[in-house]
C-alpha cells in the first residue's frame, strides 16, 4: 500500500504549509530558497539543546540508529557476534582485537589530525587517544569514526557493520550521560560527538543536514573559556569549523549558542589567530545569510552592523603575524590557481577564511537596491570577488596538508561558484576529487551544486 504523499514531502515544506515536489535530495523549494530539506523518514537530524533534560532526552532518542541487516561475513577477520562482543568490551579487552587496534591507530595517525587544525598542542590526537582508554563513550566515537573511513577506501567495504555497531552503541551511551555532565568529563563528550558528527559526514549527503549535533548540548551545556587551552575549548572550535563548513555548502546561518564568546589577545599564538577568525566568519555567515535576523533591520541598522564586521575582519588581516604571509608564491605543477605557500595548516584555514569573509562583505555590502538579507553581487565588484575565489582555490592545491584540506570543503564549496572561466571551473572540479581520496569526503553533492549553477549563469 503506497505510504502518504506527507511522508515523502520535506518538514520544511509542511511547516510552511507549501506543496513538496518531493525531489530527492533537496525538493525544488528548498532548493530555491537556500533552505535545509529535512526528510521525516531518516532517523537522525539536527536537534538544538532544550533546558528541558526530558525533552532532551527524547529528542535524542528518536535519533538512534535502527538495527539493519548485517552482512554475512564468513570469510572475514571477525564475526557478527564478535561485532557485539567488542562494542561491550572494556577499551583495554577491545584493543586485544587487531582490527580495533589497527583502527585506533588509524584514529590517531590519520584522522585526528583533521581536529588539530588549529591546536598547536594536537589535543585530539594526544589526550583523546589517552582518554579514549578509560573512557567508552570517547572510545566508541573513535573506533566508528575511524572504521567509517576505512570503509571508504578501497576493500574496506568490510568495515561498515562494525562502524554502524559502535555509532549505534555511542549515541546509547550518550544518552545516558545527558542530563549528567561535568566539566572533568565535559570535554570528552565534546570530543566525542565531534567525532559522531563527523561520521555522519561520510556516512551520508552533506546536503540532507542529517547529521548528529549534540555537541552544540555539550559545547553550551557548562561555560567554556575560550581564551584557555584545553579539550573542551578544542572541541568547541572544532565545533565550530564543523559549522561553517556545512554554513558554507549550504549557504545557511552558522548555528552556534548566544554565550558563543571570544575575546582576542595581543599575546595568542598562531593557532589562536587561525581559530580568532573562524570566529569572525561565523559572526560574518549569520549577517548574510540569516533570514529571520534580516528581515528586522532597516537600512541605516544593517549599514552599521556591516561596517563593524568589515572593520574586525580589515583588523584580522592588518594585525595576523608576519608569519602568515607567504613564504613562496613560486609556480606549483598542475596549479590553475595562484601559488600560495604558507607554513603550516592554521595558516591556511585562517587565511581562507579571511578571503570567504571578505567575499561575503562584498556580496553584502548593503544598499537601497539590495535585499535585507542574503548575498548579491553587483558587476563593479564581480573582478575582485573572483580573485578571492581564485585564492581560496589556490591555497587548497598548493598546501598538500590533509587536514587543511578538509576544513577547505566548505570554502571551495562556497567560492567556487563565483568562478568564471571554465578551465578554473574544471580544475575545482578535479580538485575536489582529488581530495575526496584521502578523506572519503562526499564531494559529489558539492560538484553538483557547482555544476548546476554555471549552467544557470550560461
Amino acid at each position: 500500500m503506497p505510504r502518504h504523499a506527507s511522508e515523502y514531502s520535506c518538514v520544511t515544506c509542511r511547516q510552511r504549509k507549501i506543496k513538496c515536489d518531493e525531489a530527492q535530495p533537496v525538493c525544488s523549494n528548498c532548493q530555491r530558497a537556500h533552505r535545509e530539506c529535512q526528510r521525516p523518514e531518516k532517523t537522525v537530524k539536527y536537534v538544538l539543546h532544550s533546558a528541558d533534560p526530558e525533552q532532551q532526552k527524547s529528542l535524542f532518542e528518536s535519533q538512534i540508529p535502527q538495527p539493519r541487516h548485517l552482512h554475512d561475513r564468513e570469510h572475514d577477520s571477525w564475526s557478527i557476534l564478535e561485532d557485539k562482543l567488542l562494542v561491550s568490551a572494556d577499551p583495554k579487552a577491545a584493543l586485544e582485537n587487531p582490527v580495533v587496534a589497527t583502527l585506533f591507530r588509524h584514529y590517531i595517525d590519520f584522522l585526528a589530525p583533521w581536529y588539530d587544525l588549529s591546536d598547536s598542542q594536537n589535543l585530539f590526537c594526544t589526550l583523546v587517544p589517552q582518554h579514549a582508554i578509560n573512557n567508552p563513550i570517547l572510545f566508541k566515537a573513535v573506533i566508528a569514526f575511524s572504521a567509517c573511513h576505512m570503509s571508504r577506501t578501497p576493500g574496506g567495504h568490510r568495515y561498515q557493520d562494525l562502524a554502524h555497531e559502535y555509532h549505534a552503541a555511542c549515541i546509547r551511551d550518550l544518552l545516558a550521560v545527558l542530563n549528567d555532565i561535568h566539566p572533568e568529563t565535559q570535554g570528552d563528550y565534546l570530543a566525542a560527538t565531534c567525532l559522531l558528527r563527523s561520521y555522519e559526514i561520510l556516512n551520508g549527503n552533506t546536503r540532507q543536514q542529517q547529521h548528529l549535533l549534540g555537541a552544540y548540548s555539550f559545547a553550551s551545556s557548562t561555560h567554556i573559556s575560550l581564551n584557555l587551552p584545553g579539550l573542551s575549548q578544542s572541541g568547541t572550535w572544532n565545533y565550530l569549523r564543523e559549522e561553517i563548513t556545512m554554513a558554507l555548502e549550504l549557504r545557511r546561518p552558522v548555528r552556534i549558542g548566544s554565550g558563543f564568546a571570544f575575546v582576542a589577545s595581543g599575546e595568542m599564538g598562531d593557532d589562536m589567530w587561525a581559530n580568532y577568525m573562524s570566529y569572525i566568519l561565523a559572526k560574518v555567515v549569520n549577517f548574510c545569510f540569516d533570514e529571520s535576523g534580516g528581515l528586522g533591520r532597516g537600512l541605516e541598522e544593517r549599514e552599521g552592523n556591516w561596517r563593524e564586521l568589515e572593520k574586525e575582519v580589515e583588523g584580522w588581516g592588518e594585525k595576523r603575524p608576519a608569519s602568515f604571509d607567504p613564504f613562496s608564491t613560486a609556480a606549483k605543477e598542475r596549479n590553475e590557481f595562484p601559488s600560495i605557500w604558507l607554513l603550516s595548516p592554521w595558516h591556511v584555514a585562517g587565511e581562507q577564511y579571511f578571503y570567504v569573509a571578505e567575499m561575503l562583505l562584498a556580496l553584502s555590502k548593503p544598499s537601497p537596491n539590495t535585499p535585507f538579507f542574503g548575498i548579491m553581487g553587483r558587476e563593479e565588484s564581480r573582478e575582485t570577488i573572483e580573485g578571492f575565489a581564485l585564492k581560496i582555490c589556490g591555497l587548497a592545491f598548493t598546501n598538500g596538508n590533509v587536514s587543511a584540506r578538509v576544513n577547505a570543503f566548505g570554502p571551495l564549496a562556497f567560492c567556487g561558484r563565483y568562478l568564471s572561466q571554465v578551465h578554473h571551473r574544471e580544475a575545482l572540479v578535479s580538485m575536489l576529487q582529488d581530495f575526496s581520496i584521502p578523506t572519503g569526503w562526499p564531494v559529489q553533492p558539492i560538484i553538483e551544486d557547482l555544476r548546476q549553477h554555471w549552467e544557470g549563469e550560461a
